[in-house]
């Protein structure tokens, strides 16, 4: 038998994350230079294959003067062997697709976009590539859902069709028949749970090796096994790396056996790449003058933050902000991360960075409503000290807090109510709690609640940068938050 060994690597969803961040231990995390390092190292040890499942592109403060596409010049210096669409790709229109397709230097694979009246494939479906002796058929796919953005206008509806996966995947291996391929892998856009429907469902006719994944941003120990499928994500950012080392048969086809791993990119793992540091500080910085006073959005009227112990229009719009963005049920936000006492009608990157410059992880905590109760029982208690709250904080709109300040400095504070969305908060049922890493890391000293590593699911790297996307995004006046998400009864100070 004729033994093959190869290198998989494989990204997903890089959203414009260039830079490096340093963690709590003070170790240098990601960025575009410790990636480009662990590519330069692994294609020099032996056959490798490099590809990006989606998302490249994303919109934030450094790219909002050029739509994203500052960052095709780092990802033409990486130079994946291939990239397929993502979600984000699509945010501008197609005409800004068409420019990004031209402009990216590696193939772009979509085998689900059709020219409707020349059934012609607007991008590339499929490509081969051979890697240390093995010949690879790649397809890349995304759910309708993702093309339906892009067909907002009536050309595009009368120009473009979608063509299902499973019909394209065919048409691609049927048009590759006559060829020896030795491995088939998807490269898809279908978030984790598309790529367990895409694999369980996957007809008898078709063959599929290996799916490499995207859009659900999930930290994974080892792939899935669907349906006899590997299928694997490599997180979201530039953190981590997708890294499969495979033993294929190169006479029969298919995998002998494999080995995955999320390899994280630190200085442990990588090197920096002086070239693509200094590429990077002139994409990132170049217009720096000019991108405070780019303009992010606008309010009906000025948002004041005067107070920390009470909730307030600039505070509740952060807040509220983060509970639109992230997939969870309400947010916690610390009071004094908001730093300026009013801000708007007119908002621009400056101001923003001004109200809200304390940037930080965000992260996602499972509680159940027990938890939260007896958290915020203990925050309104009477400590040693004769205090009654360790810190203020402000709540997303779902959420709403009623609490008794009779007697306050003599027996605590009384938690008269905690509702989500109106109804009481159930002792056994699990609640997606959203806050940055640091008031989670802080939950022991003011909720006597810990928060472990392991309890906190990271949602992004920069809670500035999703804020700053979420105002871009916003294209009429925002409107004063609703308020009464935090009622202080008999409470004297």
């Amino acid at each position: 038998m004729n033994e093959k060994k190869i290198t998989i690597l494989h990204s997903n969803d890089i959203h414009g994350q260039l830079n490096f961040t340093v963690n709590r231990d003070m170790e240098v995390v990601g960025g575009i230079s410790l990636l480009s390092g662990y590519l330069k190292r692994t294609r020099a040890e032996g056959p490798t294959f490099f590809g990006i499942c989606g998302d490249v592109l994303q919109e934030d403060v450094l790219g909002s003067d050029y739509k994203g596409t500052n960052t095709v010049e780092l990802i033409n210096y990486v130079n994946p062997d291939c990239l397929s669409l993502g979600n984000h790709e699509l945010d501008y229109g197609l005409a800004h697709l068409l420019v990004f397709k031209e402009c990216v230097r590696s193939p772009i694979l979509c085998a689900n976009m059709i020219v409707s009246n020349l059934r012609q494939s607007l991008f590339r479906p499929s490509m081969t590539v051979e890697v240390g002796g093995v010949r690879i058929l790649l397809v890349g796919v995304i759910p309708q859902a993702f093309f339906n953005r892009i067909t907002s206008d009536q050309f595009c509806r009368s120009m473009l069709e979608y063509k299902d996966t499973y019909e394209a995947l065919r048409e691609e291996l049927k048009a590759h028949q006559e060829e020896k391929i030795d491995l088939v892998i998807l490269m898809s856009h279908y978030g984790i749970e598309g790529d367990r429907i895409l694999a369980e469902k996957m007809p008898e006719d078709l063959h599929v090796d290996l799916i490499l994944g995207g859009h659900t941003h999930i930290d994974m120990d080892q792939p899935e096994i669907v349906n006899g499928i590997p299928l694997a994500q490599s997180s979201f950012g530039t953190t981590h790396i997708g890294r499969y080392d495979l033993t294929v048969d190169a006479d029969g086809g298919g995998i002998l056996n494999w080995k995955w791993s999320r390899v994280p990119l630190t200085e442990a793992t990588s090197e920096f790449d002086p070239g693509v540091d200094d590429l990077a500080d002139r994409v990132t910085f170049q217009k720096r003058k000019k991108r405070g006073q780019t303009k992010l959005c606008e309010f009906e009227k000025v948002f004041e933050h005067k107070s920390r112990l009470y909730e307030t229009d600039l505070g509740n719009f952060v807040a509220d902000a983060f509970e639109e963005y992230f997939p969870v049920d309400f947010v916690i936000l610390q009071s004094g991360s908001i730093r300026r006492k009013e801000c708007g009608p007119v908002v621009t990157e400056k101001d923003l960075s001004e109200a809200y410059p304390y940037d930080d992880y965000f992260v996602e905590v499972d509680l159940t409503g027990k938890e939260i109760k007896d958290a915020f029982r203990y925050l309104f208690s009477l400590k040693p000290d004769g205090s009654v709250m360790n810190g203020t904080f402000l709540y997303s709109k779902s959420f709403r807090l009623v609490a008794d300040g009779t007697d306050c400095w003599q027996k605590g504070c009384r938690v008269v109510s905690l509702t989500l969305n109106g109804k009481n908060l159930e002792d056994d049922q699990v609640y997606r709690v959203g806050m940055t890493r640091n008031c989670a890391s802080n939950c022991m000293r003011y909720f006597a609640l810990e928060l472990g590593e392991e309890r906190q699911k990271i949602l992004s790297l920069s809670t500035y940068h999703v804020l700053a996307r979420w105002c871009l995004a916003r294209k009429e006046k925002i409107k004063a938050p609703v308020t009464g998400r935090f009622i202080f009864q008999n409470f004297e100070g």
